[in-house]
C-alpha cells in the first residue's frame, strides 16, 4: 500500500465497502438457539465473528461506534444496548460473555457511555427510553461499587471510594479456569490451593478485558485500576447529566461523587516521576511496575489536567510504534502476553484518539488513527504470517486476503499471535475502522 493520501483512501474504502457488505453475516437473530448454557437474548445483535453466537460486553461500545451514523445498521447497536440492559435486570450485572464460561464475572463497564451514545445520536430523543435506561444503569453501578444488598462480587477496596476487579466464581468453575489457561502458560506442578488463589486473580484479570496483561503483576484483585475507576467517574458524570436531561429529583449527588472519585484517582493513580496514571497496589501501596496505554482512560474521561496530560502525551513514545499503539511499554517479562508489547488491539487505538482529540492533541490523534487503519488495511489485502498453528485449538490457521483480524503487531506490521493465534474478526475490529475512518475524513476537512 503506497503511503499518499489518494491511495489511502482507496485502499480504506474498498476495506470499508468489505465490511459494510459482510457486518450482517455476524447477525445473530433474537432468542437464538445458542451453546449449551449460553444466554438468550431478546433482541438482534451484530456478534464477533460470523458463527460466533455471543455477546462480550466492552465489545459493544466499540462496535457501536462504528454503526450507529449508518441508517441500515444502526438498529444493532440499539438491539445490542437493549441487551445489555436486559442482563442487568435479569442479572444484577452484565457478564463478560453470553456464553456459559463468561457468566461468572462482568468485565469493564461501559453500559453508561453506550446509552449515551445511542441517545445523543438518535433524531427522537426518547426521554422515557433514557429514565428507564438510567434506573437499569444505577443498578449496574451498585454491583461496581457493592452499594447495595445484592452483593454477587466483592469490588470495594482499602481505600474507600475506588473499586478493583474481582470475580464470583465456585471453586470448581476457578478450577476449570485454571486448566483453561494453563493451556497458554506454563504454571508448573501446583497444589490445588494454589490454583486456587492464582485462578482467583487471573479471572479478575478476565473481567479487566485484558486477558492477560503484565499491568497486574499476575495479583489483578490486590491492584486498582485505572481503566475501572475512569470509567466508573464516566458513570458518574454521565448519571449527573441524565439526571438533569430528564428534569429527576432526589438523586445522588452524581457531580460530588465524580469529583470526589476524580480527587482520589489524582492522589492514588498519577505517578508524577513517571507523567503516567499507573494502577495502585493497594496491598504493597506502591504502583505498578508497568506503565500501559491505559493511562489514556484518564484522559478521555476528562480526570486528567492540562498539565498531566501533556505528560501523558509526551510519553506516548512508550507505546507508539511505526504501525500504532501498543498495550504496555516494551519490558522483559517471564511470559508473553496478548495485552502487552507489541500486541495493537482495536480499542486501545480508539481511546487513545479519543483522549488526545479531547486535549485538542489532534495532530497526534489524526496520526493515531491513520496508522490503526493502515494497519487493518494492510492485512486485508496480505495478512502476514500467511498461515500460524494456534496451539488453543491444536490446528493450523490458513489465512486468507479480504479478511479483518481481532489483534495485530504494531512493530511489524504483521497479525499478532500471542497466547493464541489471531482470528478473523468482525465486532470492535471493523466498529473501530469505520469510527475511525470518518474521524480521520472529518478531521482533514
Amino acid at each position: 500500500m503506497q503511503n499518499n493520501g489518494v491511495t489511502q483512501s482507496k485502499d480504506w474504502q474498498i476495506v470499508e465497502n468489505s465490511i459494510l457488505a459482510n457486518l450482517e453475516k455476524s447477525r445473530v437473530d433474537a432468542n437464538s438457539e445458542l451453546k449449551p448454557g449460553s444466554l438468550k437474548l431478546p433482541h438482534p445483535y451484530l456478534s464477533i465473528a460470523e458463527g460466533r453466537n455471543l455477546l462480550f460486553y466492552w465489545d459493544t461500545y466499540y462496535t457501536n461506534l462504528g454503526i450507529l451514523h449508518n441508517k441500515d445498521l444502526r438498529h444493532y447497536a440499539l438491539g445490542a444496548t437493549e441487551n445489555l440492559l436486559y442482563l442487568v435486570e435479569q442479572l444484577g450485572y452484565i457478564p463478560n460473555s453470553t456464553e456459559q464460561w463468561g457468566l461468572n464475572r462482568s468485565q469493564i463497564p461501559y453500559l453508561s457511555m453506550i446509552v449515551r451514545e445511542i441517545y445523543e445520536t438518535s433524531e427522537t430523543k426518547n426521554k422515557e427510553w433514557l429514565k428507564n435506561a438510567y434506573f437499569t444503569i444505577k443498578k449496574e453501578y451498585e454491583f461496581w461499587t457493592n452499594t447495595n444488598s445484592n452483593n454477587i462480587e466483592e469490588h470495594k477496596t482499602n481505600i474507600p471510594g475506588l473499586q478493583r476487579y474481582s470475580h464470583h466464581a465456585t471453586e470448581e468453575e476457578m478450577l476449570t479456569f485454571y486448566n483453561e489457561i494453563a493451556r497458554r502458560f506454563d504454571f508448573g506442578e501446583l497444589s490445588r490451593k494454589e490454583k486456587l488463589k492464582l485462578a482467583d486473580h487471573w479471572l479478575a484479570e478476565a473481567e479487566a478485558g485484558l486477558d492477560f496483561t503484565p499491568r497486574f503483576e499476575n495479583r489483578c484483585a490486590d491492584f486498582i485500576p485505572v481503566c475501572l475507576n475512569s470509567n466508573l467517574y464516566t458513570y458518574e458524570v454521565n448519571f449527573n447529566w441524565m439526571v438533569k436531561e430528564l428534569n429527576l429529583l432526589d438523586q445522588p449527588d452524581w457531580a460530588g461523587l465524580a469529583k470526589q472519585r476524580a480527587e482520589l484517582i489524582n492522589k492514588y493513580l498519577w505517578n508524577e516521576e513517571r507523567g503516567l496514571y499507573l494502577d495502585y497496589d493497594s496491598k504493597n501501596k506502591r504502583h505498578s511496575n508497568v506503565a500501559s496505554v491505559i493511562n489514556f482512560y484518564a484522559m478521555w474521561a476528562g480526570i486528567a489536567s492540562p498539565a498531566q496530560a501533556k505528560k501523558i502525551v509526551e510519553n506516548l513514545r512508550l507505546f507508539e510504534y511505526e504501525y500504532g499503539i501498543t498495550v504496555c511499554e516494551k519490558m522483559n517479562h517471564e511470559r508473553t502476553y496478548q495485552w502487552d508489547y507489541p500486541a495493537g488491539w482495536p480499542p486501545v487505538h480508539c481511546y487513545v484518539v479519543k483522549a488526545l482529540d479531547k486535549y485538542g492533541y489532534k495532530k497526534e490523534a489524526l496520526r493515531i488513527a491513520k496508522k490503526y487503519i493502515d494497519l487493518v488495511t494492510r492485512n486485508f489485502n496480505e495478512p502476514k504470517p500467511p498461515q500460524v498453528y494456534d496451539p488453543e485449538t491444536d490446528r493450523i490457521i490458513y489465512r486468507t486476503k479480504g479478511k479483518i483480524y481481532e489483534k495485530y503487531n504494531v512493530v511489524t506490521g504483521e497479525l499478532f499471535d500471542g497466547e493464541y493465534a489471531s482470528n478473523e474478526f468482525m465486532g470492535w475490529s471493523t466498529g473501530v475502522f469505520l469510527y475511525l475512518k470518518k474521524y480521520v475524513e472529518r478531521t482533514r476537512k
